[in-house]
């Protein structure tokens, strides 16, 4: 997947990811983070995304389990 395919693949849900990061982070630099955090790790694995059936399923995971990650360090 060259950069073209994967940002015309990615930018649709894009904000979708950052409302759910907002929605439990609470804070919108952190959501933005989070973002931008979710979106390196799709990039890194950019060759492997054709193998999953809803690439938007799997980064709206990757978000949320981000952002628990993120809370649960918080405590």
């Amino acid at each position: 997947m060259n950069q073209n395919e994967f940002v015309k693949s990615i930018m649709p849900f894009k904000d979708k990811l950052f409302r759910l990061a907002k929605r439990l982070l609470l804070s919108t630099e952190e959501a933005e983070d989070a973002t931008q955090e979710v979106l390196v790790k799709l990039w890194n694995k950019k060759e492997d995304l054709n193998a999953y059936s809803s690439i938007e399923a799997l980064a709206m995971t990757m978000t949320k389990n981000f952002c628990l990650d993120q809370l649960k360090s918080k405590r």
